[in-house]
């Protein structure tokens, strides 16, 4: 397992790229190795320990799901939006497929960045976890 996460976005929706950014900032300064794409230049999942993306719901985020859909069978994700919930079928659809986590939302109108910076440090946690396992002392 690798500390390296990618965030990957599409923008089908504005503000999901500035969403995944601050995602990626937050991780970042927790210690992680960061990569903000969007999906289109994500060309390839090696190297890396987790995914992160960003508007599942759109044609790019499908393509990428399909194009990495091997290394993604055994890699964590975790989706989120800025949209609000009810979650698409095909999201969900997407989610049971790959094991994935979420999605998350992160409000309508207005994204709600403190919920954003909280949720990717609750993530960097997770990650932590994931890639030195848990000791006890």
């Amino acid at each position: 397992m690798t500390d390296r996460v990618l965030v990957a976005y599409t923008s089908r929706i504005a503000a999901t790229d500035e969403i995944a950014e601050i995602i990626g900032t937050e991780l970042a300064g927790c210690g992680l190795s960061v990569t903000v794409l969007s999906v289109a230049a994500a060309d390839t999942l090696h190297g890396f320990g987790a995914v992160i993306m960003g508007d599942a719901a759109t044609r790019d985020a499908h393509r990428f799901v399909r194009r990495h859909k091997v290394s993604l069978k055994h890699t964590p994700m975790w989706l989120f939006h800025r949209g609000t919930p009810p979650v698409p079928n095909d999201v969900t659809r997407m989610v049971r497929r790959l094991g994935a986590i979420g999605p998350v939302s992160f409000g309508g109108a207005a994204p709600d960045w403190d919920r954003a910076k909280a949720w990717a440090r609750y993530l960097a946690d997770q990650l932590t976890v994931l890639h030195r396992g848990f000791a006890s002392n």
